[in-house]
């Protein structure tokens, strides 16, 4: 459940037009033309009065105010307002500017990246806080990734490095932060391509989980940590031009279906529901000791989750791997470089490769926790 009242931001937001976006009366209907889109937008009468506020530098309260003397009720001119405020944003014509200080702040190394984050408040601080396993409280100052988030009504507004905005329900703020600077990291010119796999350590060695979303990966890995495996990253791994592999151990991420055995191997500890921006609903189950280093794959296992039979460890040749990791591939510019086909070739002969067909995560379990100690 969702707090019910989330401490108002610290921070002044202040919402102005942006600089290259022009107001003009033609035939006396209001429009906006905007130099960066080159497009004109007509404003009826009520949007007209609140571009101009904001122009004035009027408030969101003065707003408010100023449509109640036009006999709006209070709560239509907060949402009408809202949603005019909503599509400018969207469509670049506002600016939002804030200042917060970093009192409200943290930061931490994922990817080879230190990523800085701040926060308005406490409230929004600690749902910040909820998907990662290792951080810095009071850290926050700039990284090469950085976010500042701040509320306005009832809404979470983000600010990325590029000064980019973008927004999202307070349910969904530790979903869209995460899935915001995985892509980051991705995109990220350290890395050739990444990987659909979770990612584990037993004893310095790599085994790396591979499978599209929901293949059971984030399942089967809260299963091997609970056995001894070292945690790396549960949904995806970075790969660079020497084959060397790096997970990105944000907290691991369960779906409703895993939380009765989250439930068992940790009680009530980790119950805070939150929304991805499809819909499903997640659980974060931050790992205090992740690996947070590159790591070599010793052991490349490709998850088949069928609805019965027993378990079991099948042999792949190389060809087989490669063509499956190409399959489980993905580069920031959508396709496999050169670069990448020979980091793969190097991770392929480095390792054994075997698709593990199993329908139940326990008896899985067991099977990877006995190759890992040579008995399988």
């Amino acid at each position: 459940m969702v707090e019910a009242v989330l401490e108002r931001s610290s921070a002044q937001m202040v919402l102005r037009p942006a600089p290259d976006v022009a107001f003009a009366l033609l035939d006396g209907r209001s429009m906006l033309f905007s130099e960066a889109g080159q497009k004109i937008f007509e404003l009826d009468r009520v949007g007209a009065l609140i571009w101009c506020k904001l122009m004035q530098g009027a408030s969101l309260e003065e707003i408010y105010q100023e449509l109640g003397a036009l006999d709006i009720d209070e709560d239509t001119a907060r949402q009408f307002t809202r949603q005019l405020i909503d599509v400018w944003i969207d469509r670049a014509l506002l600016q939002v500017d804030w200042r917060m200080s970093t009192d409200c702040a943290f930061s931490a190394i994922l990817g080879r990246h230190r990523i800085s984050v701040r926060a308005a408040n406490r409230d929004l601080l600690r749902r910040l806080l909820s998907p990662f396993c290792i951080s810095d409280q009071g850290g926050g100052s700039d990284g090469d990734i950085a976010i500042e988030a701040m509320m306005l009504d009832e809404q979470v507004f983000l600010r990325g490095e590029d000064c980019s905005i973008f927004r999202c329900e307070v349910e969904a703020l530790a979903p869209t932060i995460k899935a915001h600077i995985t892509e980051r990291l991705i995109r990220s010119n350290r890395w050739v391509f990444s990987l659909h796999a979770a990612s584990l350590v037993k004893d310095g060695m790599g085994l790396l989980l591979c499978g599209q979303p929901g293949a059971g990966k984030s399942t089967l890995t809260l299963q091997l940590v609970d056995a001894g495996l070292r945690y790396a990253g549960d949904d995806v791994a970075l790969v660079g031009a020497d084959g060397a592999i790096c997970g990105i151990p944000f907290a691991l991420t369960l779906k409703e279906g895993s939380w009765d055995l989250l439930a068992r191997l940790h009680g009530d500890r980790y119950d805070t529901t939150h929304r991805r921006s499809d819909g499903i609903s997640v659980r974060y189950v931050p790992i205090p000791d992740a690996h947070n280093q590159s790591l070599s794959a010793r052991w490349l296992i490709f998850l088949n989750r069928v609805e019965s039979g027993p378990a079991e460890l099948t042999a792949i040749d190389q060809l087989d791997s490669m063509r499956r990791l190409i399959d489980n591939a993905f580069a920031a510019d959508g396709t496999l470089s050169r670069a990448g086909f020979f980091a793969l070739k190097r991770i392929v002969t480095g390792a054994r490769s075997l698709q593990l067909t199993f329908s139940e995560a326990v008896e899985a379990r067991r099977m990877l926790v006995d190759l890992c100690n040579g008995k399988a």
